[in-house]
């Protein structure tokens, strides 16, 4: 970094530049690091809070755990033992059966330990061709400049590259069914899940309310009840499907020999039907099914059209995401001792309007099956519906602006940034960029599959791969 707070480079060494320093940001470094032959600038973007961990590793408790077996969470896809060996290695686990950790689905913040560990080895082992820089700070703002683009960052620094990789991970959750009220401004509305302080400070006077029913409502509850909340939970999403549990089972591989282009959402929906059936049949959960196509998922969503895309997501999405997004069993059992109880209710239906009132927060609610309403008074409401993925709605002051700008634009289906599946961002003219890349969260628009670790390290290494080779 030089005295000016500007990092630049001269005109004949590549500079790349990545915003964003969890998962996908650390790995591209990494990944970069290991194979770069010529000489190289690099700078990573990102607040020193959560640096190489980002929000899905680093969390308030030991009880959020993976919802993937350790066997299927290392960082790189050549050495897929790598997370499980460093585990056995690292002194944390106890003196349990060493043979049995693959099969364990381990604390979150154990897998952001493993990451930074990760992170740490590289910085050791940087090549001497290799100049790394770092900015603590948030970029607000980019500029192209010639062949360089020049970052702003709240800081009042500034990096100037020839290459940037937008890895900025997941975003806050929208707002959906409060879009428009002022009950979005209140102290008992709790915009960010992630936080512990969407938890703390609770009586038990009154029900907690959580909007979404996926695997962050059930973080959230694990974490009310760690805090010995001892009144009702209710969580409400427009169908109220409730989250599974893995099962062992022996995954529908004859479905595959079926899967073949073209690809139409009714034949594909009569297949999983034909295996799901087939699945019962044999006493095994249609989960099977989803896990068989796992492989294909990416090629699939890659062939269908805009239409079929669409009716996807209005009359399969959520159906397909409760198999594809399952809890570990003891986690699972513990949701469902608490449903038996009668602490926490699942509902399905729609939020028509919030208010605080008397101290209160009151809820005007529409059920689906019965389209009656009804009111419930709570005492906070916290926004679980996963995150914000239309990059218009985006609270962030850089991606308002390179929209402004036209450096990037929505994808058809408003799931992310319009780009190639390398991960090359489109410009105006339909051409992919050779200076503006992504990958991870922003590419589910492309790929569909693209938010979870399989995924993931392997767009690390191919976008490295691709970035030294433009």
């Amino acid at each position: 970094m030089s005295p000016s707070g500007t990092t630049s480079t001269g005109t004949h060494t590549q500079h790349i530049a990545i915003i964003g320093g969890g998962f996908c940001g650390i790995l591209t470094l990494v990944n970069l690091l290991k194979i770069a032959k010529n000489p190289l600038h690099i700078t990573l973007i990102h607040t020193e809070e959560l640096l190489a961990k980002g929000i899905a590793y680093d969390t308030y408790s030991d009880q959020h755990v993976l919802n993937v077996e350790a066997r299927n969470m290392s960082a790189f896809p050549d050495d897929p033992n790598h997370f499980v060996n460093w585990y056995k290695d690292s002194g944390l686990h106890s003196n349990g059966d060493a043979e049995q950790i693959p099969f364990h689905y381990l604390s979150r913040n154990i897998y952001g330990k493993y990451l930074q560990s990760i992170f740490k080895e590289a910085l050791i082992h940087i090549p001497h061709h290799i100049n790394l820089y770092f900015v603590h700070s948030e970029a607000t703002d980019m500029q192209l400049e010639g062949d360089h683009f020049r970052i702003s960052c709240r800081d009042g620094s500034s990096v100037l590259a020839h290459k940037v990789v937008l890895a900025t991970g997941n975003h806050l959750p929208g707002h959906s069914a409060l879009n428009g009220k002022d009950f979005l401004n209140s102290p008992k509305y709790f915009s960010n899940p992630w936080k512990e302080e969407s938890v703390n400070d609770l009586d038990d006077s009154a029900p907690v309310f959580i909007i979404g029913t996926g695997l962050t409502m059930v973080d959230v509850v694990i974490g009310l009840q760690e805090k010995k909340f001892n009144n009702k939970i209710y969580a409400l999403s427009p169908k109220g499907f409730n989250i599974l549990a893995h099962r062992p089972h022996h995954p529908q591989r004859e479905i595959l020999d079926e899967l073949a282009p073209p690809y139409e959402i009714e034949k594909l929906v009569q297949l999983f039907r034909k295996y799901v059936h087939k699945a019962w049949k044999h006493g095994e959960s249609g989960e099977t099914v989803v896990d068989a196509v796992r492989s294909k998922t990416q090629e699939i969503w890659q062939s269908l059209d805009l239409k079929d895309k669409q009716r996807f997501m209005s009359h399969v999405r959520h159906l397909w995401g409760v198999a594809r997004h399952r809890l570990p069993a003891h986690i699972h059992n513990q949701v469902q001792d608490l449903i038996t109880q009668g602490k926490l209710e699942i509902l399905a239906g729609r939020i028509q309007d919030a208010f605080e009132e008397d101290g209160l927060v009151t809820l005007k609610i529409k059920r689906r099956k019965s389209q009656q309403e009804e009111t419930i008074k709570v005492a906070r409401v916290i926004n679980c519906t996963g995150p914000q993925t239309d990059i218009l709605k985006f609270d962030s002051l850089l991606f308002q602006n390179i929209i402004r700008k036209g450096y990037i634009f929505p994808d058809e289906m408003r799931l992310g940034v319009e780009a190639n599946p390398d991960g090359r961002i489109l410009q105006k003219d339909g051409k992919p960029s050779s200076q503006l890349f992504t990958l991870g969260t922003l590419l589910k628009g492309k790929l569909w599959e693209s938010t979870a670790v399989p995924e993931l390290r392997m767009q690390t290494k191919k976008l490295a791969e691709l970035l030294l080779a433009i």
